[in-house]
């Protein structure tokens, strides 16, 4: 899959799964469902990064997706868990461990 492609899906799950809210203005939930909402950008970057490392390519070296998840979580650290923060810090780190690696 390609990177924009791969991108393009981390989007759409996590702005789709927060769609609803939007279309229904009303207090945010809470509870528990309310806190996995609030950690989901967190989780899902992670989890996108850390299948990479899980299920490696041939061509795909490892150091890249340790950098993602390495940003990722920095992101959620450093931003309370935005989510601009999450993708940002991740897609940032990812970019920058391909310049690396080569």
């Amino acid at each position: 899959m390609s990177d924009f492609l791969l991108i393009l899906a981390m989007a759409a799950i996590t702005y789709g799964s927060r769609v609803v809210f939007l279309a229904h203005a009303g207090t945010p939930p809470s509870g528990l469902f309310g806190r996995f909402l609030d950690r989901f950008p967190l989780a899902l970057f992670a989890a996108l990064a850390a299948s990479i490392l899980i299920v490696p390519q041939a061509d795909f070296d490892a150091r890249i997706g340790w950098a993602a998840l390495a940003g990722a979580v920095a992101g959620g650290w450093l931003t309370k868990r935005s989510l601009y923060g999450v993708v940002g810090f991740g897609f940032a780190a990812y970019w920058a461990g391909r310049l690396l690696v080569g």
